[in-house]
């Protein structure tokens, strides 16, 4: 048996003390059975998979995934849950910053049973497992007494903000909120003596940022102030541990630029393995071994390294990129992060992984500053406010902190179910296998896409000047996946190269200025997934992106995609390039985003495809490819029906109509087959004679996101570029 107790303490930002239940907080744990029970207390069952928490009892949770528990607080409960797929998995409740019970001992025989026997308190605000923190968590809401000194907890916080829409913001405004404003934001919240403090220490830093409704912007800066890392090659494994991370959330008045609402968690040291070597009988070498060691051999990296301690980041592969003249699936990276006295470094390894998995080293860079404008240096140039907000006002809800680092750090996640209807369309989706998460959607009874999915978002580095070209011109002069540039990633939106995928439905209310909708918001870095990302999220961040890839409906029957970039990039490496191969008007850093759209305007027999030039409409007869214009739209119609799904296509859009057909990605889920990757590079590469007309096509539509011509481009300022697709004739 396992006890667990509470101790009082102070929340940061409240006016209130806590009160903690403490004798019952966790009265016990009992493994293999159900324990003994309680009379008064209340029973809940659980089932614990690694796709999450599933309802058992009471009934209204019964086959509900991550049900919400509610919870009377200072009733007593015994939650009782079970193994059901032998993976491993504890159970625990926190506040949103730290834990209040457990987490428990890890169950991992599958039909075990776990009993938690605790009293609920008005702090709670989510349970999880702590091997399986994003997909299995849930939320609990508390009912009943509230705190003697001041009601509800979060009494005070009168801000009813939400996520806004592109419709709430317009079209140019809503790019302008993300480019501009995040940058203010964070200035803002670091002109709090506490936030600054905090912030100041830190070494390395990771921020996230949501616009909201009522004039306010969501922003969060995390990261701690050391890192102490264990292991090495020789012992196969490295072991990180970021000391004192800490999280800063803010609500800032874009009005005023006041910040109304913070919260700053307490200290937490987190500790991860970014890598180790799978043990059978005698050490196996795997890949990423073979490859460490290439770059160790090198004498100039030896030097470096020297009395230094350092780890490893394997997040991307040759799968995904080309560098340095070497095509697709030729060149693998390798990213060493250096602990030095002030910071952290990063060197950046190139191998030539044509001949040999364990590839040769054809260049190595090395960075001091891996983020351009990181929050811990603007926190020394900001001016700083003689006096801290953080007691005087309220905290910010878990609902208003930005979705990157709602959970502790990790991304929030709200699954909904695979199936749904809401403001006139009916959705299905399914995780990301290499594509992204994939949908499938109707509007008032009617198909509009048998699949619609993100395969690729385009980053390249390091372009020659820009001379006109269309996308594949520019990136892929050759017409052969060598990337004219110094590196390019083909990124895909998948669990297995990053994840999460899917994150959650927000619901837009109608309004005087737009109709009922909702976005579909899914999401994509490198090593996002599960534990794995606690290094992204702790700062240590040269390299990872951080996509959010949304999709808003409305139930006007328009449809919004949306391609935002939180993260840095591995900008910093080609800001201070001064090698000129490409030239003094060389563009740093370049962004598609890619999305492919299997059409089915009402039918899913063909469909007739138009093409407005902005003087008249074109009937093409064979697949194209053509760059966007003002006024341009490409209309794809139901040759038996009233239905019609346009795409406009302004000036820094681009669209790819081809028919469906084995052998293309679009039709092929990516890295499947190896050979029709490595020969990937651009959708127009599949356009050809082959006739369209009545025909099932895809229409790839290609949104650039020109990250040269925003103001701070690495880490504070988010990259946007979206498209408004319209029904008709439903």
């Amino acid at each position: 048996m396992v006890s667990y107790t509470n101790d009082r303490r102070e929340r940061q930002g409240r006016v209130y003390r806590r009160r903690f239940l403490q004798a019952a907080a966790v009265g016990g744990v009992m493994i293999g059975g159900s324990g003994s029970v309680t009379a008064q207390a209340t029973e809940i069952e659980l089932d614990g998979e690694t796709a999450g928490w599933v309802g058992r009892s009471p009934s209204d949770i019964e086959g509900e995934t991550n049900p919400t528990l509610t919870l009377e607080a200072g009733q007593e409960y015994a939650l009782t849950w079970t193994n059901t797929d032998g993976a491993p998995h504890d159970f625990a409740i926190e506040d949103g910053n730290e834990d209040l019970v457990g987490p428990t001992d890890q169950v991992t025989e599958e039909g075990e049973s776990q009993t938690v026997e605790f009293t609920a308190t008005e702090e709670m605000t989510e349970y999880y497992c702590s091997a399986h923190p994003q997909s299995m968590r849930g939320s609990i809401e508390l009912v009943g007494e509230e705190n003697e000194e001041t009601g509800d907890a979060d009494e005070g916080n009168e801000f009813e903000s939400r996520i806004a829409s592109i419709r709430d913001f317009g079209n140019e405004n809503y790019e302008i909120a993300y480019t501009y404003r995040k940058r203010q934001a964070i200035e803002t919240l670091l002109s709090d003596p506490e936030v600054n403090d905090v912030v100041g220490d830190f070494i390395s830093s990771f921020e996230a940022y949501d616009a909201h409704t009522e004039d306010l912007d969501s922003i969060s800066i995390q990261g701690s102030p050391d890192v102490e890392i264990e292991g090495g090659i020789d012992e196969g494994a490295f072991e990180v541990t970021v000391v004192d991370r800490q999280v800063a959330y803010g609500l800032i008045d874009r009005q005023s630029d006041e910040i109304v609402a913070l919260t700053i968690t307490k200290p937490e040291d987190v500790t991860w393995t970014p890598w180790e070597v799978e043990e059978e009988g005698e050490r196996a070498v795997d890949i990423g071994e073979q490859r460490l060691e290439t770059v160790l051999e090198n004498s100039d990296v030896q030097d470096y390294l020297e009395g230094k301690e350092w780890y490893p980041l394997f997040k991307v592969a040759e799968e995904i990129t080309s560098a340095r003249g070497i095509e697709h699936a030729g060149v693998s990276p390798v990213v060493l992060f250096v602990k030095e006295d002030d910071g952290l470094a990063a060197l950046a390894a190139y191998l030539d992984v044509r001949e040999d998995d364990a590839g040769e080293l054809i260049d190595v860079v090395q960075m001091d500053r891996f983020v351009e404008f990181p929050p811990h240096e603007l926190a020394h140039d900001v001016r700083v406010e003689d006096e801290s907000v953080l007691d005087s006002v309220p905290d910010v809800s878990f609902e208003q902190r930005p979705w990157f680092t709602a959970n502790n750090g990790f991304h929030r996640l709200e699954e909904p179910d695979e199936s749904f209807d809401q403001s006139g369309w009916s959705i299905d989706w399914e995780p990301p296998g290499t594509h992204g998460v994939r949908i499938a959607a109707e509007y008032e009874g009617s198909p509009v896409f048998a699949s619609l999915d993100a395969p690729i978002t385009y980053t390249g580095y390091n372009l020659p000047e820009r001379q006109g070209e269309n996308t594949l011109e520019w990136f892929f002069p050759d017409n052969d996946p060598v990337f004219v540039g110094d590196l390019l990633f083909w990124d895909i939106h998948s669990i297995e190269f990053g994840g999460p995928g899917q994150m959650g439905v927000i619901e837009y209310p109608e309004t005087e200025n737009q109709p009922e909708g909702f976005r579909f918001r899914t999401h994509y870095h490198t090593g996002a997934y599960e534990r794995e990302s606690l290094d992204f999220h702790s700062g240590h961040r040269f390299g990872p992106y951080n996509y959010d890839i949304s999709y808003e409906f409305f139930e006007d029957g328009m449809l919004a995609p949306i391609w935002r970039r939180q993260g840095p990039g591995f900008i910093t490496e080609y800001i201070d390039d001064d090698d000129g191969q490409n030239g003094e008007n060389a563009v740093v850093q370049h962004y598609i985003s890619a999305i492919a759209m299997d059409v089915t305007p009402g039918t899913d027999e063909g469909v007739e495809v138009q093409l407005f030039d902005g003087d008249e409409w074109l009937t093409p007869e064979s697949e194209f490819y053509v760059e966007g214009e003002q006024g341009m739209i490409a209309r794809f119609s139901n040759p038996d029906g009233s239905e019609t799904i346009d795409i406009p296509l302004d000036d820094d859009k681009e669209v790819v109509v081809v028919r469906r057909a084995e052998g293309e990605i679009g039709v092929e889920q990516r890295v499947d087959d190896m050979d029709i990757e490595s020969e990937f590079y651009h959708p127009a590469q599949y356009v050809n004679d082959e006739p369209i007309q009545g025909e099932r096509v895809y229409a790839w539509l290609l949104m650039e996101a020109a990250t040269d011509d925003v103001p701070h481009p690495s880490g504070i300022t988010s990259f946007v570029t979206h498209n408004q697709i319209q029904l008709s004739g439903y």
